[in-house]
This record gives C-alpha cells, structure tokens and sequence, in this order.
C-alpha cells in the first residue's frame, strides 16, 4: 500500500531514497548548468518542498554555510505567510535536516550525494559555480 507524503521528515529523507528522485533534483541542476542565458526558473506544486530542497543542495554546492541554507528555506514561512506547525503550506528545520541526514546515512556525505546520488561530475559542479558564482 502506498503512502502518501504531505511534508515532514519521511517526505525529505525520500527525497534522497524514492525511486526517480535523485534523477529529477540532478535535472533541475542539469537545466542550470545548462541554460545558456538568462534565468531558470524551477518550482514545484507547493514551491516549498522540492523547490527547499533542490535550493539547499544548490546552495549547499556553491559553498553557502549550513546555517544561512536553513535561514533560506524557512523565510517560505514568512513569503507565504504559513505556520510552521501546517505542513501543507509551512516548513520546518528538522523537515531540511531530514534531507541533509539522509542523504549523509546513503552516501556518507553530502559530497558523496552530490557525485553519486545526483551523479554529478566535477565539471558539472564547476560549470554551476562558474555560472552562479559570476
């Protein structure tokens, strides 16, 4: 039997184990490096969720501290004026540190997410710093 995840805990560590996720966030990450001009821009059915995490891991790439990624992610409390305490349209730190746990139980390390899970190379990683970081 299926379940259903509405946020919390169990929606983030799947966002590093479910089938097809590491694919997906790795395509968000793949249509940056790979936009020639102008802005990308990627959401998903909320904003807050998928949209947290592919922006942690973005940020967590470009070398931003741990502390100002969770800053980051929970002004989507504020921008969307929810309650942290509703998981339909509110976020919580534990949700992002669910991810970031997972991920480092998976593979070890963020680092190791990056390159295994996501299956990002070292140029690829470059080209996001390069393109971000100008």
């Amino acid at each position: 039997m299926a379940t259903t995840l509405t946020g919390g805990v169990g929606l983030y560590s799947a966002f590093i184990t479910a089938p097809g996720a590491n694919e997906a966030f790795a395509a968000v990450l793949h249509d940056i490096i790979n936009t020639k001009e102008g802005a990308v821009l990627y959401h998903c059915t909320a904003g807050k969720d998928r949209t947290g995490w592919a922006t942690a891991v973005l940020l967590t790439i470009l070398g931003v501290d741990r502390g100002t990624v969770t800053q980051d992610y929970l002004l989507s409390n504020q921008y969307r004026n929810a309650s942290p305490q509703d998981p339909l349209n509110g976020v919580q730190s534990q949700w992002l540190d669910a991810a970031f746990d997972q991920a480092n139980a998976t593979y070890g390390s963020f680092d190791n997410y990056v390159r295994d899970g996501l299956k990002l190379t070292d140029a690829d990683i470059a080209a996001l710093k390069a393109k971000m970081l100008a």
